[in-house]
């Protein structure tokens, strides 16, 4: 048996290792969410409006009474023109049915809203970074 032959000590070069750990960096980027919230429905039932909505209701309530009242003066010429079909006095049914026609109310009562508020949520996801000083050198 051949004895093994071994390098001295000496002629061996010195490695510097640096083994103190570096933390990997984490950066996380949160937004906040986004909230839309549509109010209008609710102001419109409730009869606070917009001008330009105040304004279409107006015409809306007028031209309806525009025709309801078209729509009575018709009946009542057509009531005149056919007054031998009535008996009695057809003028005075007419001058009675006139004013219980102006004096009629309507009311309306509501016990809840029909419309609830209108909200838009966005959630936007977090954004998330990772760095790490690793590097993979292959030789």
């Amino acid at each position: 048996m051949k004895p093994v032959r071994s390098h001295s000590v000496r002629n061996m070069e010195k490695v510097e290792v640096d083994a103190a750990p570096e933390a990997a960096v984490l950066e996380i980027r949160t937004r906040n969410p986004e909230m839309t919230v549509d109010w209008d429905p609710v102001w419109r039932e409730r009869g606070f409006l917009k001008v330009h909505d105040l304004k279409r209701e107006i015409e809306a309530i007028a031209q309806e009474r525009y025709a309801r009242n078209v729509e009575f003066r018709v009946k009542s010429g057509l009531r005149v023109r056919d007054l031998h079909k009535e008996k009695g006095n057809v003028f005075g049914r007419i001058a009675f049915d006139k004013f219980l026609y102006t004096r009629q109310r309507y009311v309306k009562i509501d016990a809840a809203p029909k419309f609830g508020v209108q909200i838009d949520v966005r959630i936007h996801p977090p954004e998330i970074r990772v760095e790490t000083n690793f590097k993979w050198e292959r030789d």
